[in-house]
């Protein structure tokens, strides 16, 4: 059985729609558009993300008798809005670009339309599941940029928004380009690739660090990680030399090493020496140590021979952006098109769809919002994933969606790909919205 998450909403969603109900207005069909109004400085695109688990929510809302029992016990409901909850279920349709495409603000995410009720009653849950996950996969698509091909490890379970924040954000960064994570549960449930090293707990276990080595090298004799930084790092590294030519006397390779303090360029450089001089040109080094995309751009940039970037706090959390401003408006409902004129707020009217437009190399030119109706060239990114509130489009796997995001990625303008955008995609209103915009601005607007 599917996770209910029915009661994942504002209490606000539950006293408007009794109030729709004593107005005669929550069978009224109306149609929300969920969107992100702008971008993290340093950003230049989104990867748009949760849309699978919204769909999922979306198609699977029932009160159970015991939330019904709950709300009714806030003594703030009449009972034929407690009478309407026993068969509530969304029976509406949603469109949505797929999972892992690259968005930009003010761009539909979702366009759902249903009873006016059904529609509203939605909001918060699917705010809670884009705003989070479509963040921390632009994050963690940010790191994977900056890495230049060499690889990345999500390391971030013990930092993340407990249990919940660890799995999605390991699915996002999955998703978005990382090649394994060192969650076990993810790895069981997503099935994806998991590894990691050891602690420095370990190596303090022993009684100096060479035998902590021997120790781990004995029992993963196969390309295993050494963590040479716990008392000297160059000294770490040449026990780590000895552990390799002991392990290549059994017809076995040392795997890497980890450094996880300390200047990285300057360190990785002079262990890459140690291991070379050595004759282990073939071991890898790891490095980790509150990483961030402006660091790897910085190490990458600068040489430093590493082969593999783990990164923890800030891509599972994605420091030090807080939340992004993801937010659910109405656009159109039975009285015509809807729009909102608060300063900096505004919102565009009506059905619409998002039209992609590429170049002659098959790069993004440009997007263009227009009305659902409107003829425009270019791809509409908008599809139907919802139709009489039941699912109409397979859930991909994991692997679809990282090949299908990362594929979308590599079409995206260099400019957008920087760690530092200083140039913002271009983003165009159609002539017909423009026009719907300005005839509803004057008759909404100050007088």
């Amino acid at each position: 059985m599917k996770d209910n998450r029915t009661m994942l909403t504002d209490f606000y969603q539950l006293t408007m729609n009794a109030s729709y109900l004593d107005s005669g207005k929550g069978d009224d069909m109306a149609t929300f558009d969920l969107f992100i109004r702008n971008l993290p400085k340093d950003w230049g695109y989104y990867i748009a993300n949760g849309i699978e688990d919204a769909v999922d929510y979306i198609t699977d809302i029932r009160f159970e008798q015991d939330d019904i029992d709950y709300i009714r016990s806030l003594g703030r409901f009449n009972e034929d809005f407690m009478n309407t909850l026993k068969d509530f279920r969304f029976e509406g349709e949603v469109y949505a670009p797929k999972e892992g495409t690259p968005i930009f603000p003010n761009e539909p995410v979702l366009r759902v339309t249903a009873k006016r009720s059904q529609a509203q009653f939605v909001e918060s849950a699917l705010l809670n599941m884009i705003n989070f996950q479509t963040m921390i996969a632009s994050k963690a698509s940010r790191v994977v940029q900056a890495a230049g091909g060499n690889e990345v490890y999500e390391f971030g379970m013990r930092r993340a928004q407990e249990e919940d924040g660890a799995m999605k954000g390991t699915r996002a960064c999955m998703m978005a380009g990382c090649v394994a994570s060192s969650n076990v549960k993810a790895g069981k449930e997503y099935g994806i690739r998991i590894g990691g090293t050891m602690a420095h707990s370990f190596v303090m276990t022993f009684v100096d660090e060479l035998e902590a080595f021997r120790a781990y090298a004995h029992t993963f004799p196969n390309y295993p990680i050494l963590l040479i930084d716990t008392y000297d790092t160059l000294r770490g590294a040449r026990n780590a030399v000895v552990v390799g030519k002991e392990l290549e006397e059994k017809g076995k390779k040392l795997g890497a090493v980890r450094l996880d303090s300390g200047d990285l360029d300057d360190l990785s450089k002079k262990v890459r020496q140690v291991l070379d001089e050595a004759g282990l040109d073939y071991v890898n080094i790891v490095v980790s140590n509150d990483l961030n995309e402006y660091k790897v751009e910085e190490l990458v940039k600068g040489g430093a021979p590493i082969a593999t970037y783990g990164i923890g706090t800030e891509m599972i959390t994605a420091k030090p952006v807080a939340a992004i401003p993801g937010v659910y408006k109405l656009v159109e409902d039975e009285s015509g098109a809807r729009i909102k004129l608060s300063e900096g707020k505004r919102t565009l009217p009506g059905k619409k769809q998002v039209h992609r437009q590429l170049d002659s190399e098959g790069k993004y030119l440009n997007d263009i919002i227009a009305l659902d109706d409107e003829a425009v060239e270019g791809t509409p990114l908008l599809e139907l994933a919802v139709k009489d509130g039941a699912r109409v489009r397979a859930r991909p796997s994991l692997n679809e969606t990282r090949s299908y995001c990362t594929g979308e990625v590599g079409k995206l303008p260099d400019y957008l790909k920087q760690v530092r955008v200083d140039r913002q995609y271009d983003v165009k209103v159609s002539s017909r919205l423009n026009e719907m915009v300005e005839r509803l601005t004057k008759e909404y607007g100050v007088r």
